[in-house]
């Protein structure tokens, strides 16, 4: 079936054989099964044949106006149900699923489960398990995709991990060296949502409907067509974040490197970049490529 599944997407600028063979044979991490885990669907459609899914809950009839699963799924846990899904779609897939809640406790578990892998896609809402794989994946120097699924737009970003820079050095945190477990994560959380309140994105909501995703009395905002659109931004960054870990040329496109974050906006229909550390956006010339950079007023 994975010959089928990649002949289509054959001739397309970027996709040779060189890098659909290097597609097959990575390893992609997904934490967080739920609204940013549909980067699964993608990336299974596009190749891709061995996951590791991490999430501890279960599918819930609300899920399924994002997620391509069937009634029968709801009260099934999400990895599962997402193992299921995958195997169904290609048997020949290997998908590893941990069924279970990352906390600040799990550094070393990590460690061992990010080091199986190539490359991680981060989709999860718990501040704990935010700051954790982040954290291990810099010390491991293994790239990572971040593409909230509750931006209602297109938004990504790789931490390549290939140098000094990380979520914690550009956020400001101060917990650089500081044990995991010892961290007060409610005192960060302010920095921590601030590099991903990229322009516009608090305007998705209505105020009174955000203050109450704020205060944790209705869960995150979620549809279809938005989702859908992240995820599509998250496996498209995660194909050409193969390329490079595959020595495999890219042409007229490159990996969106954080604190730069690739955004496009659909409710006014345009496209910007967002410097997470500078507090800039940046806008894309068309036809020279090159990006005007303006700070955002205060």
């Amino acid at each position: 079936m994975w010959k089928e599944l990649v002949d289509r997407q054959r001739g397309i600028v970027n996709f040779t054989d060189e890098l659909t063979e290097a597609i097959g044979r990575t390893r992609v991490l997904v934490a967080g099964a739920g609204g940013n885990g549909a980067v699964l669907d993608f990336l299974v459609r596009t190749g891709f044949q061995r996951f590791v899914v991490i999430d501890f809950d279960v599918v819930e009839a609300t899920n399924l106006n994002r997620l391509p699963f069937m009634p029968d799924s709801v009260g099934k846990t999400k990895p599962e149900a997402w193992k299921e899904y995958l195997q169904r779609l290609n048997p020949d897939v290997d998908v590893a699923v941990y069924c279970r809640r990352v906390t600040k406790n799990d550094e070393a578990w990590l460690a061992e489960v990010i080091s199986g892998v190539d490359i991680v896609a981060l989709g999860m809402t718990d501040i704990e398990a935010n700051f954790l794989i982040p954290r291990v994946c810099h010390r491991l120097r293994k790239r990572m995709v971040v593409g909230p699924g509750t931006s209602n737009c297109w938004a990504v970003s790789t931490l390549t991990h290939t140098g000094r820079v990380s979520l914690e050095s550009v956020g400001g945190f101060g917990t650089e060296g500081i044990d995991a477990r010892e961290i007060d994560y409610k005192a960060i959380l302010p920095k921590f949502m601030r590099i991903y309140m990229f322009p516009g994105r608090t305007e998705r909501l209505y105020p009174e409907t955000l203050q109450k995703v704020q205060r944790g009395e209705i869960p995150p905002r979620n549809c279809k067509i938005f989702v859908s659109m992240v995820n599509a931004a998250a496996c498209w960054e995660i194909v050409k974040n193969t390329a490079v870990m595959s020595g495999v040329p890219l042409q007229n496109t490159s990996v969106i490197e954080f604190p730069v974050v690739q955004v496009f906006d659909p409710f006014r229909g345009s496209a910007y970049y967002y410097h997470a550390a500078k507090d800039k956006i940046g806008i894309p010339n068309w036809i020279t490529g090159k990006i005007r950079w303006h700070n955002l007023p205060k």
